[in-house]
Parts: structure tokens; sequence; C-alpha cells
């Protein structure tokens, strides 16, 4: 199954045989894998909300059902699709600040890959439920990755 290639690789970056090999990779599977690895961040949310909600009610509304189920993973998709996209501006601005050959679509995809690191570790920091200033280190793992990625590939003329 190609996801589990695509996880191999991401846990092996900044590798250039992973790096490559993730860039043939298409853009479906690319999609498919970054919203699986969202949701498994998300998931302790979404368990806590439900908990939160019956808790309080002593059962689970259906709106709640209707929530879980419809509203909460369109969400998801969207804000993930706007984070991704947000950081590969990031990766763009520091591949013109190294002036590497690359385009905005190989970024998006190199940083879907590159936040397998950072969200593992984002998950961890949040169920230890360690003190909230060590959430910026995923960040600035990302932040390393993509950088030591972009310097793979050539300089521009």
């Amino acid at each position: 199954m190609k996801l589990s290639t695509i996880l191999q690789n991401s846990l092996l970056l900044p590798k250039k045989d992973a790096l490559f090999k993730l860039n043939r990779m298409n853009m479906r599977d690319t999609l498919v894998y970054i919203n699986i690895l969202f949701l498994i961040l998300f998931l302790p949310d979404i368990i806590r909300f439900i908990n939160n909600v019956k808790d309080a009610k002593g059962s689970i509304p259906d709106v709640v059902i209707i929530q879980v189920v419809f509203l909460y993973p369109a969400l998801m998709i969207f804000i993930t699709t706007l984070i991704v996209t947000l950081l590969a501006g990031i990766a763009y601005f520091i591949r013109n600040i190294i002036k590497r050959k690359l385009a905005f679509h190989q970024l998006w995809k190199m940083t879907a890959y590159a936040l397998t690191w950072p969200i593992l570790l984002y998950l961890l920091i949040k169920i230890i439920d360690l003190n909230n200033f060590l959430m910026i280190i995923p960040l600035l793992l990302y932040l390393l990755l993509i950088t030591k990625m972009i310097t793979i590939y050539p300089k521009r003329n």
C-alpha cells in the first residue's frame, strides 16, 4: 500500500532518496496521507469533545453526532489544506532566500511529507500535557527539515 511507503519515506526525511521517492507520489496519495495525519492529530480533541458533551448531557445528542460525522471531517480537511498551504508559502520564501529550483506544488508536497515528525512530536507533547512553550519545537523542526530538503535541489542559474 502506498500510504505505508509514504510513511516510511516521510520518517526518513531529509534523506535525498526518500525525498525523491516522495516527490514521485501522486497528489491524491499526498492529500490522503496528510489528512490521515491530521486526523490522528485531532483525534484526542474529538474524543475529549464527545466525552465533555456526554458528561454534560448524560448522552450524546443527535446534533453532536452530526457535527462529529459530517462537519468535523470537512472542517479538518479545510484546515489541513490551509495549514499545509501556509507552511508551503514559508517554504517558498526559504526557497527564494537560498535560490533553489522548486515550484510551489513541489514545495506543497514536500511540506506535507515534512510535517510527519512535527505532527508526531506535537501529538506527544499534547498527550503528555507538557508546557505550552514546547509547542514551538514542532514548528522549528519543520523549518529545519524543509530547509534541509530544499537544499538538496540544485541552485537557480
